[in-house]
């Protein structure tokens, strides 16, 4: 009869370590983290944590712009899961982040560089192509 009991005492650690929460108490919490950072003025990681966030069982995944903003979420990850672990009494919880690519509302990704831009002109306007032989335009500068 002990042994039942031995039985069930590690269960109810593991529910008092796992305690269930949903997106809008994750969101929150992410909340009062940003609010936190924005005193300590940590305005890179506030970026950060305002990115849309989704929750699959116990894996929050903040989806990212670019890689500037995924080496800072690597810098801040461990505190950040500790923070969410404690606040949500939730210690079976991970955090993961993916890039996102940008998309303008035609579906196309973003022109960062010049030669993106130059590229995208000459597939609406095949003549600058012709400009660009005749006058030796370069796009890298």
């Amino acid at each position: 009869m002990d042994d039942a009991k031995n039985e069930e005492e590690p269960t109810k650690v593991s529910e008092q370590l796992a305690e269930i929460f949903d997106i809008a108490k994750l969101k929150f919490e992410i909340n009062e983290i940003i609010e936190d950072y924005k005193l300590q003025h940590r305005s890179l990681e506030m970026t950060v944590l305002k990115q849309p966030v989704t929750l699959d069982d116990e894996t929050i995944t903040f989806q990212l712009n670019g890689e500037i903003q995924e080496g800072i979420f690597q810098k801040i990850k461990p505190d950040i899961l500790q923070i969410l672990r404690r606040k949500l009494n939730n210690y079976s919880i991970h955090i993961d982040a993916v890039i996102k690519e940008e998309e303008e509302n035609n579906g196309k990704r973003k022109l960062y560089t010049s030669t993106d831009k130059l590229n995208y002109l000459l597939e609406k306007s095949p003549a600058l192509a012709d400009l660009k032989r005749r006058f030796g335009l370069e796009t890298d500068f």
